[in-house]
């Protein structure tokens, strides 16, 4: 079941919330933990199995790590499940990757997210920072399987997931809702026709502008799937009361490549720094050299979660060859001139723009020849012509996708200063077009014109 689905959107959200609402408060966790079996049941039937067994024995291993002293033994629990967890992701990942079986086509849904949940929960519990004692089993299950967070997270932290509705925080949900709805159906599926036909070009068909269309529109058509996606999750989790963490911060007004893992995707970073990067030593290790190694193990772990194919682990090496240049040289801080940190930004948006491409690619190969003829002429008049089309039809939501990269709301809340009035004016204006963006959204839906989220294939 999807988000942007009609049956979800119609169906499913309204009587979830009816339902979760009139319950009893000591039911309401049973009731949401149901309504997260029955959203997965719609959204994966054949998988519905696995979800079931690896929550049960996640969460028995969690509560036999809670309520034993032993050391040793608690250890040796935790190693268990978690290679149990990675183990079953690493299996389905290494079909796909290897077409080991002709059945599976497709990852389970949410199996990178939900496994890496798992993962935290199990540690968490190991270090005491999460307390299982007088805490019911069916918010283990719940937190594990929240439907609001399975396909493609925010990974959430267990501490976190405590219920507190109120009338504000269901308001807020709802915007937010509505905001990554249309996020998603006016700016990232109506750029994926960009995308996907540019991707789908013969290297030798390509022209340098075509090139670069296509590549931008993708870094773009990412970005608001996925922000979109996360801000439909937030959303959702807020109507039922739950706070959820951001996923991300203006990713694309960054500084440095190292900061933009601190906007982009911003759990998934967080995930990786506690419980690969700091386990492992972090910045602290004695030779300092050694966190360079760090770096690479937690780089070439992201590469893999993401996909088994070369591009992928070239995209993680990529990103770990220029953190740890960053590093090494101190850049951007030590650039002093205004003209030279200008610059480096502009490098770290092309650099991430490279790596985007090798990450929507259908191989290495193809997406070295992509970023090569970044810089290439052809000598195809249609190439040149076609690239004209493609911006003159999509100008107007490839400019309202960049200008909406930039903190759009900070900047009105600068512009409009102390004044009561105008920010009382900004808000009527914003919320109008919320709701006319959604209309017009819904309407796209309706016809059939809206794609899956692609950070479900992962």
């Amino acid at each position: 079941m999807n988000f942007t689905g009609l049956l979800f959107l119609l169906v499913f959200l309204p009587i979830a919330l009816v339902v979760y609402y009139i319950a009893f408060k000591r039911l309401k966790e049973y009731v949401l933990l149901a309504l997260s079996v029955v959203f997965y049941t719609f959204g994966e039937l054949k998988h519905i199995w696995l979800l079931l067994i690896m929550i049960v024995f996640t969460v028995l291993i969690g509560r036999m790590i809670s309520h034993i002293d032993k050391q040793w033994l608690k250890r040796t629990l935790l190693i268990s499940g978690v290679l149990a967890n990675i183990g079953v992701l690493f299996a389905f990942k290494s079909m796909i990757a290897f077409s080991v079986s002709s059945a599976v086509t497709i990852l389970p849904l949410g199996i990178s997210f939900y496994t890496f949940k798992a993962v935290s929960y199990l540690a968490d519990v190991y270090k005491g920072t999460v307390i299982l004692k007088g805490t019911p089993v069916v918010h283990d299950a719940l937190y594990l399987s929240f439907f609001a967070h399975i396909q493609s997270g925010p990974l959430t932290r267990y501490k976190d997931m405590v219920c507190k509705p109120e009338p504000k925080r269901f308001c807020d949900g709802v915007c937010r809702f509505l905001m990554g709805f249309s996020k998603k159906i006016l700016l990232a599926d109506i750029l994926s026709h960009i995308t996907t036909e540019v991707f789908a070009t013969p290297l030798d068909g390509f022209a340098a502008g075509y090139a670069w269309l296509g590549s931008i529109c993708y870094s773009l058509q990412l970005y608001y799937d996925f922000s979109g996606y996360s801000d439909m999750a937030i959303g959702i989790s807020k109507m039922f009361g739950y706070d959820c963490m951001e996923n991300f911060d203006h990713p694309y007004m960054t500084e440095s490549i190292s900061r933009f893992w601190r906007r982009w995707h911003i759990s998934l970073s967080e995930w990786f720094r506690d419980y690969v990067y700091i386990p492992l030593g972090g910045s602290r290790v004695k030779p300092g050299s050694r966190v360079y190694l760090n770096l690479f193990i937690v780089w070439i772990l992201t590469g893999i979660w993401h996909g088994m194919s070369l591009n992928f682990i070239a995209w993680g090496l990529g990103y770990f060859v220029m953190i740890s240049f960053e590093r090494i040289t101190g850049l951007p801080d030590k650039l002093k001139s205004r003209p030279l940190k200008i610059a480096y930004r502009i490098f770290t948006l092309f650099f991430i723009n490279c790596e985007w491409i090798l990450f929507r690619a259908s191989s290495l190969s193809y997406g070295a020849g992509f970023i090569s003829h970044l810089f290439m002429r052809s000598t195809s008049p249609l190439v040149g012509r076609r690239t004209t089309v493609l911006m003159s039809e999509y100008a107007v939501f490839i400019v309202i996708a960049l200008i909406l990269c930039l903190p759009v709301e900070k900047l009105a809340d600068r512009l409009t200063g102390k004044s009561r009035a105008a920010a009382n004016a900004f808000g009527f204006v914003q919320a109008g077009i919320l709701i006319a963006a959604f209309a017009v959204a819904l309407s796209f839906v309706v016809s059939g014109s809206n794609n899956p989220f692609v950070y479900a294939n992962f």
